[in-house]
């Protein structure tokens, strides 16, 4: 039997504002400076920007937090979507040049499934800094597809997340890539 997450979850395991932002943010620069140089991996080019971003990875955190209005869980789910696409090749990286973009998708896509309110996309593609409702689209599309279009997180991968962001082990070395390599039971 699967169990549903109650996405209202800030009586479990809370976090503040400025503590979520901090240890999205920190997990996601980890990630990028472990894979240093080297290229996108086997995430698509369309992920990619030609020159690295002009905003920090803390800023960008920070303006979607802002600007979505979402509940605190999908930024959790988001990093959980970042984790099984890692998990599913282990060629697919975050670097500086595609971390925006997937985490935004990861974003967009964590908030339509877990919010009951959403902006339309061509809304969200401005938030995000994006090219508009066509590149938004296809990005959500193409990440789907990476995620095996399975988007259900289980009560335990989600509580295991929100604790490690708890804990502060993001900011371990080995947290990221032992989150990756654990099988963590998703139900569809």
């Amino acid at each position: 039997m699967d169990l549903s997450i109650s996405f209202e979850d800030e009586e479990y395991l809370p976090l503040t504002d400025t503590e979520l932002i901090n240890a999205v943010c920190e997990a996601l620069e980890w990630e990028c400076n472990r894979c240093g140089g080297v290229g996108p991996g086997s995430i698509p080019e369309e992920f990619s920007l030609r020159t690295k971003g002009s905003i920090s990875i803390a800023a960008y955190v920070e303006r979607l937090y802002e600007y979505l209005d979402c509940s605190d869980s999908v930024f959790v789910t988001a990093l959980i979507y970042l984790r099984r696409i890692q998990r599913l090749n282990g060629d697919n990286r975050l670097t500086h040049m595609n971390v925006q973009k997937l985490f935004a998708t990861a974003t967009l896509i964590a908030l339509k499934f877990h919010d009951d309110e959403h902006y339309a996309n061509d809304y969200m593609a401005q938030i995000f800094g994006m090219a508009g409702l066509e590149e938004i689209n296809r990005l959500e599309v193409s990440m789907l597809s990476l995620l095996g279009f399975r988007m259900s997180v289980s009560t335990e991968e989600f509580l295991r997340e929100k604790a490690l962001m708890m804990n502060d082990l993001v900011s371990s070395p080995a947290v990221f890539s032992t989150a990756v390599s654990q099988s963590f039971a998703v139900r569809v």
